[in-house]
């Protein structure tokens, strides 16, 4: 590579551009790099694409020696190289010398600049598949097919099209923001503006019924057959040997019918149903294995299930960040904070950990890519805590990141508490996530104290709080059937009633975490505060009851709040609350509300020392409690601890100051 490059001035801000000369699909690609300045650059064109790892076949030449490229490049030359004119491009693999550290290092630094100072931004998305073609087009010229848009095809396709990497990666999202004159995105042969791809991805997101709604006819159709006496008299005939719960068959039908899946098929009462069952065993465990079926495994089951695991992949509203960003940025000339880059990009990826942040540094303002320095020579890791540092000094609202952006410390070397994962993505069945753990407090106008620093040497982070109190019961979340769970929250139920005094808030409106925060979801089917009565009537064994209680949403309530308990704990403090927590809280921990988390943090005591820290103790040698964030909890309120926390507010005597390392 050393014939290939030659050294660039960084303070000249020069950078490189590539010729991609002419050619059949077919024919090798031939490459020229040119040195050009930032500070007076030439017309070109800058691609944004995902490098992937597959190797191309046959390298590209470069000055006519041979260069190893990626085959997602290799394809995405192919389809932009015009057959009879050179086309100019800054593409980072090549026009980066990536072996050259500090080369990466400052071109990282001008990133920003390159994708603004480019004529257009090309969006590469890969080759067509899966009748990407239709989409599309679809989008292309000046009159959107918006009819099509809300077909059942558009919605299969553009969802395909929505799962390419291009979608997940960190980098892209500065390369489409800062790009101007309409950035472009192409898959295939077919490119579109910017603009009406926006709009479709806007109609997808609203249209995603159309998926649900061809999943939920079928799932019913064919489960209707089943209890025609044709199919009846057929399953009859087939031994069955496998054992299903009647609880299993509930959930089927309710999946199928709903709650109310008694109205939709022939009988009057969970009893009646429970003897048909008993009854006729050969006929409901093929009628299971059907529905099971529709459940999971027919075609348009399996595109409702990637529907679902596609706002897992990419973030829900994810285009609408890209169009608020552009607007700022593009038309406001304002720059972006962090806060508001990693909320809307939480679920995007990067090779590099250290990526998660310089990916955003062209967003940003020139303050803060001032104060965060760009090493890829140093651990990953510690690029985050002067990101943390910065974010914690300069953006009011920052603090809170900590309580989204949190998972086990699995860092290789000694961190700070106070300093967020920037890599990790909000994952609802990570136990240690505390994302869909309610903020304590969070809905409530108060005026908090807004104290908080980081030490000189980065190693502290001091702010103000308030305590819940410390840890004296620890109650681990155990794994089990329906009768265990009920069990252990009865006694959990006795405990918090010990504990709390005063007008509590209910246990189960605790238990289901955020989704409390929903009125419809409330309002939907049966009460919630009777489906936790009649849940908590099913331990002793009433059969009945017990089965009506799963059959008409129970179980429903019951998976709401195993995804808030599922591998947690429940808590007690000695100032009378109780709450859940991610795991690895301990007695002797604090639960605390640190002004600006918005979520309840777990506080453990430690020395410096033990951790390896260096801290410089600012008030002459005074003694110091030190603590790091083990954790976050969601604590139920009750009427006593509110006005506890109420009237504790301006009272200096009630405000700790907490250190953190």
């Amino acid at each position: 590579m050393a014939h290939i490059y030659h050294p660039l001035e960084s303070k000249l801000k020069q950078t490189r551009t590539l010729t991609l000369h002419p050619g059949e699909f077919n024919d090798i690609i031939r490459l020229t790099l040119t040195t050009i300045s930032l500070s007076d650059p030439p017309p070109y064109e800058a691609l944004s694409y995902v490098w992937g790892k597959d190797q191309a076949s046959i390298p590209a030449l470069v000055e006519d020696l041979k260069m190893p490229i990626t085959q997602n490049l290799d394809i995405a030359f192919r389809h932009l190289r015009h057959p009879d004119t050179s086309r100019v491009l800054w593409v980072d693999a090549i026009c980066i010398n990536q072996n050259d550290m500090s080369e990466r290092e400052n071109q990282v630094k001008v990133m920003g600049e390159i994708y603004r100072f480019s004529t257009t931004t090309l969006i590469w998305l890969g080759a067509a598949a899966n009748d990407s073609d239709l989409a599309m087009r679809s989008i292309a010229g000046e009159k959107f097919d918006k009819e099509y848009w809300q077909t059942y095809d558009f919605q299969v396709q553009f969802m395909d099209i929505l799962f390419r990497p291009w979608f997940t990666r960190i980098w892209v999202v500065q390369e489409f923001v800062l790009g101007k004159n309409h950035p472009r995105i192409g898959c295939g042969h077919i490119w579109v503006y910017w603009l009406g791809f926006i709009a479709a991805w806007g109609h997808f997101e609203e249209n995603m019924k159309v998926i649900a709604k061809r999943y939920q006819n079928e799932y019913v159709a064919t489960v209707n057959e089943t209890f025609s006496s044709s199919w009846i008299q057929q399953a009859q005939k087939i031994t069955q040997s496998e054992n299903v719960s009647e609880n299993y068959i509930f959930g089927c039908l309710r999946a199928c019918y709903g709650e109310d899946f008694l109205e939709h098929i022939r009988y009057t009462t969970i009893s009646q149903l429970q003897e048909d069952i008993s009854n006729n065993r050969s006929s409901w465990l093929a009628r299971y294995a059907v529905m099971r079926r529709c459940q999971y495994e027919t075609d348009a089951a399996k595109t409702y299930w990637r529907r679902l695991e596609l706002l897992r992949v990419v973030p829900l509203t994810y285009h609408h960040f890209l169009t608020h960003a552009r607007g700022t940025l593009v038309l406001q000339k304002r720059p972006l904070t962090f806060a508001t880059i990693l909320k809307g990009t939480m679920n995007l990826r990067s090779t590099d950990p250290r990526d998660k942040i310089y990916g955003m540094l062209g967003l940003v303002s020139d303050q803060a890519r001032e104060l965060i320095p760009v090493r890829y020579s140093q651990e990953p890791e510690w690029t985050f805590v002067p990101t943390m540092a910065y974010i914690i000094q300069h953006e009011p609202d920052g603090i809170a990141l900590l309580g989204l952006l949190w998972d086990r410390r699995s860092f290789n070397i000694p961190f700070p508490s106070w300093v967020a994962d920037f890599t990790i993505s909000a994952d609802p069945n990570n136990e240690h996530s505390p994302v869909f753990l309610r903020g304590s407090c969070v809905n409530a106008t108060w005026n908090w104290p807004n104290e908080k620093s980081v030490s000189e040497n980065l190693t502290t982070f001091s702010a103000a709080g308030m305590s819940f109190g410390r840890v004296i019961e620890v109650v681990p979340f155990i794994e089990g059937d329906g009768r265990a769970f009920v069990s252990q929250l009865s006694d959990i139920e006795k405990l918090a009633k010990k504990y709390c005094t005063g007008e509590n808030e209910p246990l189960w409106r605790t238990l289901i975490g955020v989704r409390n925060t929903s009125p419809e979801l409330l309002r939907e089917g049966m009460p919630f505060n009777q489906r936790f009565e009649l849940l908590m009537g099913v331990r002793g064994g009433e059969g009945e009851a017990g089965g009506g209680a799963f059959a008409a949403g129970v179980d429903q309530l019951r998976e709401y709040m195993e995804e808030i308990t599922r591998g947690r704990s429940f808590f007690v403090t000695d100032a009378g609350f109780v709450g859940v927590s991610t795991p690895g809280i301990q007695k002797g921990d604090v639960v605390a509300i640190v002004f600006g988390m918005v979520r309840a943090a777990v506080l453990r005591s430690v020395e410096p020392r033990d951790l390896g820290v260096r801290v410089k103790v600012q008030d002459g040698g005074a003694d110091v409690d030190f603590h790091k964030i083990a954790g976050f909890a969601q604590v139920l309120t009750s009427s006593a601890g509110t006005r506890y926390l109420r009237s504790s507010l301006g009272e200096p005597s009630y405000t700790t100051t907490y250190i953190a390392i």
